[in-house]
């Protein structure tokens, strides 16, 4: 019972820990940080709550998920449709006139709390498939999913559902447009970029992506596809620093670096190094302090 009704209510109240590709002014507002999961924003009064705990407890920057499985936690080109977006309300928002992002910026401002979107990129799916509107792009573009190296699509009952494949370059356009629409039409502080990896070393192998690395003879596939994944992240930045140039713009990653780059091609070092993003948030989970310790 007490571990579900962390993962329900959960804030994810994390030791959120930052790496910058610059040395931070002396004078800078300390970060603290929480997250705000889908399940705990779903209505005014559980965001109301949520911002009265962050209040409570110093935190100034909140990390509210906007997208969860393809889906949205706010109005899809709600008063600009420059950037095409028919993302569905996520099943959990039973109001469909409810808009979870545009109430918590507008009531986080008397508690002088940032809000970041928190939007997962990759993943598409829930283990539940029943749970996704008919119109869903799982639906209508199945072509996108990433494959095993059998050559079988991903299914959506395994990790965290399933991916589309990054090295699709339509799945690039389509992503693309979500963060836009998003940065265009709310007045965030920042978009962090969750689960932006392919779901493990052995996944894509989609077919259209074959084809895109077939094109090139310059490196191995491991590498394309950690050039594939960085070459978005940097498209990502330079596109929204343009709707949005003071906003900013992070990623959650995986901690362990050899992980990071072997198992799910998520090169962020190189993200740093080469400014194709603000700051990166180390997914450290732990329930050892040493352990913890020394990955950090």
């Amino acid at each position: 019972m007490k571990s579900t009704r962390l993962a329900f209510y959960l804030l994810l109240v994390l030791s959120v820990f930052s790496l910058m590709s610059y040395e931070s002014s002396p004078t800078a507002t300390p970060v603290r940080a929480m997250y705000a999961t889908v399940w705990s924003i779903n209505s005014p009064e559980k965001v109301d709550r949520i911002l009265q705990t962050a209040s409570k407890y110093g935190f100034n920057q909140i990390f509210f998920q906007t997208r969860y499985r393809g889906d949205a936690l706010y109005i899809p080109n709600r008063l600009d449709s420059t950037y095409e977006n028919n993302e569905k309300l996520c099943y959990v928002i039973k109001d469909s006139t409810f808009d979870p992002l545009g109430y918590a910026i507008e009531h986080a401002k008397q508690y002088n709390i940032e809000i970041h979107a928190w939007v997962t990129m990759m993943v598409m799916t829930p283990h539940d498939l029943w749970k996704l509107d008919s119109s869903h792009a799982y639906f209508r573009h199945p072509e996108w999913l990433t494959y095993d190296r059998s050559g079988k699509p991903m299914p959506n009952d395994v990790h965290e559902g399933a991916f589309f494949d990054v090295g699709v370059p339509a799945v690039q356009n389509y992503i693309m447009n979500v963060v836009s629409d998003l940065a265009t039409n709310y007045d965030i502080a920042g978009i962090q970029f969750d689960y932006i990896r392919y779901p493990d070393s052995v996944y894509g192998y989609n077919p259209i992506a074959l084809n895109e690395f077939s094109k090139q003879q310059e490196s191995s596939f491991a590498d394309w596809k950690r050039e594939q994944l960085s070459s978005f992240v940097n498209k990502l930045y330079l596109q929204l620093k343009n709707i949005r140039p003071d906003m900013q713009i992070s990623a959650a990653v995986i901690a362990k670096l050899d992980k990071a780059r072997d198992k799910y091609s998520q090169e962020w070092p190189k993200w740093l190094k080469e400014r194709y993003i603000d700051k990166v948030y180390l997914m450290a989970y732990n329930t050892s302090n040493k352990t913890f310790t020394q990955l950090i």
